[in-house]
């Protein structure tokens, strides 16, 4: 609905009431969308922009009046959220000039209830091209009335922010505002098309957070977005990890309901769930849930579960999961499970095993100590390559499946599948069609494609089969990352025109294909992966997570709805490993190298949702012949056009990051 009521505005210093600013303003639309939520255009314009001083010293210096047709003058109060917005409204209007439009929506929830998370539309609308800025003015767990704004309340612009929930400043021209103004409304109902509002009464909720995530955010770490993704949702953690975490530290006590102490190793201690229960005692008050995102642990959480009565999956089906010997051996591959090097050389001698190879660690991550034998002699290499420090004794080995490697993920409420993606894991150097990357030669990521070009037929095959091998398990909840490949595809990867890609194989076998599974991880996958999911589907892993931790299942319903028009673009999480010659130090030598991507190529930078740089200048990185992965680096590369430019973008990113080592 087109309205037109206007007004304008005087921003005046507090200390002497000097006048700051002018600007008019006037509501343009009101529009209504499926009874769920109201969507209000707002349009401001300077008229005069007197002391930039005073004004950049923020809305606390200042006082706003609204003046009505009769210019009656009267001061506007807005809670400390809508203040900040508006004053970025305004600066907006100085920072455009008079005569220039800065138009604004406000959204408003025709629905009574509580938000499912705070930043629900700020996290929906990440990289919409079309808005500038969003700020959401809610706070977790709040209840709105769900009344709407009638066009009388539009005379005065107080009940318009204080009914809203979140506010957006729009990128606009002056080409076609009516058809930027068509595309925001579309892409509202496209993001927004979830039930954002759920009637109450609100339930808060304790969760037992075990192991803190070992990456300080202050030093490059991106575990933030798990205790950012708790402060939305309204969820207190109770964390437990080890004394001196940087979690401990005051700037991060927002963060969590308490922090225990509690002596954690990697690979566990055998009296862990004693020592986890000890903790939680410690805690002294109710909990309603225990998590990890750390794999070796979730024996011990469903132990300690049981016996606090709070619900978990069966310690067998995680142990069979978080173990890849025994997940291979459980989904019928041919694998084999030894300790030491003469061990495994033994069952090589005494077997006809299948080259190539993989051996991998049982209780292994990231990759690590992930290598391709070719023949019997490379064992040797491959064996010595795994630190047993980190990953323990006990390695698998079994049959190398070449075909087009995914990672697969599920969201499982109740045995039901609420959502579920597929991306491609494209060839890592140890690939036969594998890039070569300097001295890389293994399983180190490169490049993750969002969506998949999977045949539409393969991806229902790696869904139901590897649903069904979850189902059996006795893994019906929760956030299950897979890794798998597809044996005897119909596609597979080629170079063209210098980009790597799946394209038909030219001469197809007559056996059908068949789904390969290679692990199972009853978490989300890392918070860089899902922060690529989250952008390009709308939907959160992390917080998800958590709620499905507590038992809160009708906010995991309703956070599992990916945009209505699906993928919003193709998108590569594009890593940036560490490699160097070994005669360095291995001390990098560079400033953020992100950073200096982004300075230098900024046509590449609009094709970046995210990055960010792991490492500082002299700081150690561990060679790739030691086995552990380091990552120096991510971003996350878009393109709205085609897959194919998203890669073309990828491989230019890659080629134009600069860093060393000395």
């Amino acid at each position: 609905m087109v309205i037109s009521v206007s007004g304008r505005i005087q921003v005046r210093a507090r200390t002497d009431d000097a006048l700051l600013l002018t600007s008019s303003w006037r509501v343009g639309k009101l529009n209504i969308t499926a009874n769920l939520w109201q969507s209000i255009e707002l349009v401001l314009q300077l008229e005069s922009f007197i002391d930039t001083t005073t004004f950049n010293n923020g809305f606390e210096s200042a006082r706003v009046f609204c003046l009505d047709a009769n210019d009656e003058v009267k001061e506007a109060k807005f809670s400390d959220k809508t203040a900040q917005f508006f004053w970025q409204c305004l600066r907006a209007t100085a920072v455009t000039g008079p005569g220039v439009d800065c138009v604004v929506r406000l959204v408003v929830p025709l629905q009574s209830g509580y938000i499912v998370r705070s930043d629900i539309i700020p996290l929906r609308l990440q990289d919409l091209e079309c808005v500038k800025t969003v700020t959401s003015f809610a706070d977790p767990l709040q209840t709105f009335a769900g009344e709407g704004v009638t066009c009388s309340d539009c005379s005065n612009l107080e009940p318009l922010f204080s009914a809203a929930a979140a506010g957006l400043i729009l990128n606009v021209s002056s080409t076609d505002t009516e058809l930027e103004s068509s595309t925001i409304d579309l892409e509202l109902e496209n993001r927004l098309s979830l039930p954002w509002i759920l009637p109450g009464p609100v339930q808060h909720k304790t969760l037992v957070l075990v192991d803190a995530n070992s990456a300080d955010p202050a030093k490059g770490g991106n575990g933030s977005g798990l205790y950012l993704a708790a402060q939305a949702l309204g969820i207190k953690l109770v964390v437990l990890d080890n004394a001196n975490h940087w979690l401990e530290e005051p700037q991060y006590a927002h963060w969590r309901e308490a922090f225990i102490p509690t002596r954690l190793t990697n690979p566990p201690e055998g009296d862990l769930t004693e020592i986890l229960l000890k903790s939680i005692k410690a805690y002294g008050k109710p909990i309603d849930g225990i998590i990890t995102f750390a794999d070796s642990y979730w024996t011990y959480i469903a132990d300690a579960a049981k016996q606090l009565g709070i619900p978990t999956a069966p310690k067998e089906a995680l142990r069979t999961a978080t173990n890849k010997y025994l997940t291979s051996k459980y989904v019928g591959h041919e694998a084999y499970r030894a300790s030491c090097l003469d061990e495994a050389l033994d069952i090589a001698s005494k077997n006809d095993l299948p080259y190539p190879l993989i051996v991998k660690p049982c209780d292994g991550w990231s990759s690590e100590g992930v290598s391709r034998v070719d023949s019997f002699d490379q064992l040797t290499t491959a064996i010595k390559a795994i630190d047993e420090s980190r990953h323990g004794s006990e390695f698998v080995m079994e049959k190398y499946c070449a075909g087009p490697e995914v990672d697969a993920n599920f969201v499982l409420l109740d045995g039901e599948v609420l959502f579920f993606e597929v991306c491609d894991d494209l060839p890592k150097s140890a690939d036969t069609n594998g890039p070569s990357l300097g001295s890389l030669n293994n399983f180190h990521e490169l490049n993750s494609v969002y969506p998949s070009a999977l045949p539409t037929e393969e991806i229902d095959l790696l869904r139901n089969s590897f649903l069904d091998t979850l189902l059996k398990m006795g893994l019906k909840d929760g956030i299950m990352h897979l890794e798998g490949r597809v044996d005897r595809s119909s596609v597979d990867y080629e170079m063209e025109n210098g980009i790597l890609d799946l394209h038909p194989r030219k001469s197809a076998g007559s056996e059908p294909a068949s789904a390969w599974l290679i692990e199972i991880n009853p978490r989300p996958l890392g918070m860089t992966g899902s922060q690529i999911v989250e952008s390009t589907y709308g939907v959160d892993y992390w917080g998800l997570a958590l709620l499905i931790a507590v038992q809160d299942r009708s906010r995991v319903r309703a956070l599992s709805h990916p945009f209505k028009n699906g993928p919003q673009y193709h998108c590569i999480m594009v890593f940036i490993p560490a490699d160097y010659p070994s005669s360095c130090e291995g001390l990098y030598d560079s400033e953020d190298l992100c950073a200096d991507l982004m300075s230098r190529r900024k046509d590449l930078a609009s094709h970046i949702s995210r990055s960010g740089c792991f490492v500082k200048r002299g700081q150690k990185v561990p060679h790739p012949s030691t086995g552990v992965h380091s990552f120096l680096a991510y971003f996350n590369v878009f393109s709205r056009k085609s897959r194919h430019e998203a890669l073309q973008l990828a491989k230019e990113v890659r080629d134009e990051v600069r860093y060393s080592f000395k």
